[in-house]
């Protein structure tokens, strides 16, 4: 039986796969989400329908959460940087950019999660390997979007999805100092977080225009993209990430990065017919590598 360590692949390695597919083709469900909705929409959708996935994950457990004001306020700040701004940046963002070039964008999320708990937290002191990686990964961002060609850049759509994975580095160091001793379940913080990122975009969503005709129709592709994107990428992806990190641990886990992009880009050419240029991947390739880097730690040294 083929293992990691002592762990069977048996054990996490299709919950990896379902996390990859599912984050990996948010990206096509948002691109056919926008047919009918607008981006705020199609952010308080996949939020309200995965809400209520989770919500019922935690009814299934049958205990009530514990959890003081203090926790549940720390839990709306963190959540809106997690799942609540960025998910209207990023449907915003696919106006004006492709699928392919959204996910291979939103690869930068650790980076600037490096980056904001350099600057945030004082007792991780960021060393050369990781600073090498910040560098990287801004000149792979640049190859990434063909900065020589400054005519086609798409300046909105970069600037809304990099606005958008730098606040998932916000969030993700916000969750570290918030929520680091938060003793509840992840199920029932994911089902807290997703229920308050819908309230702070509900607002956002009803001031919208209203969706184009037979958008809420049963046989509506768009709002089947929707349920797909609320069902898989916004509930049931947050138990699976839970599986393999409680598996394997985090490293492991987070290594999803690399296969998200990927997927997405296959779901691009193939379903969306959408146009891979050549210094996309070459440039994804470079802030992968960035990535890579900013993520080590160094090694603790073992006393004598």
């Amino acid at each position: 039986m083929s293992t990691v360590g002592e762990v069977p692949l048996r054990s996490w390695l299709p919950y990896f796969v379902a996390l990859a597919a599912a984050w990996g083709s948010s990206f096509l469900f948002i691109e056919v989400g926008l047919r009918g909705f607008a981006p705020a929409q199609v952010g308080l959708g996949r939020l309200v329908f995965g809400a209520m996935v989770l919500i019922a994950m935690v009814a299934s457990l049958r205990r009530l959460p514990r959890l003081t004001w203090r926790t549940v306020a720390a839990i709306a700040a963190v959540g809106a940087f997690l799942s609540g701004i960025p998910l209207i940046l990023i449907p915003l963002a696919q106006e004006h950019v492709t699928s392919i070039l959204a996910s291979l964008l939103n690869a930068t999320t650790p980076l600037w999660t490096a980056l904001f708990v350099a600057l945030l937290i004082p007792t991780e002191r960021v060393t050369r390997a990781q600073l090498l990686g910040l560098v990287l990964g801004a000149l792979g961002i640049a190859v990434l979007l063909g900065a020589w060609n400054v005519a086609e850049v798409p300046l909105l759509g970069a600037a809304l999805m990099l606005a958008a994975t730098a606040c998932y580095g916000i969030g993700s160091t916000l969750s570290r100092v918030l929520l680091g001793r938060v003793q509840e379940s992840p199920v029932v913080l994911s089902a807290v977080q997703i229920t308050l990122s819908a309230l702070i975009v509900a607002p956002f969503a009803l001031a919208s225009p209203a969706p184009q005709p037979g958008a809420i129709a049963w046989d509506s592709w768009s709002l089947w993209a929707i349920v797909a994107l609320g069902v898989t990428g916004t509930s049931f992806a947050y138990v699976w990430f839970w599986k393999v990190v409680k598996a394997v641990g985090a490293t492991t886990a987070t290594s999803v990065t690399y296969v998200v992009p990927v997927v997405a880009t296959t779901l691009g050419v193939l379903v969306l017919n959408e146009r891979l240029h050549w210094y996309e991947p070459v440039g994804a390739a470079i802030v992968l590598t960035g990535v890579w880097l900013a993520q080590r730690r160094p090694r603790l040294r073992t006393p004598s």
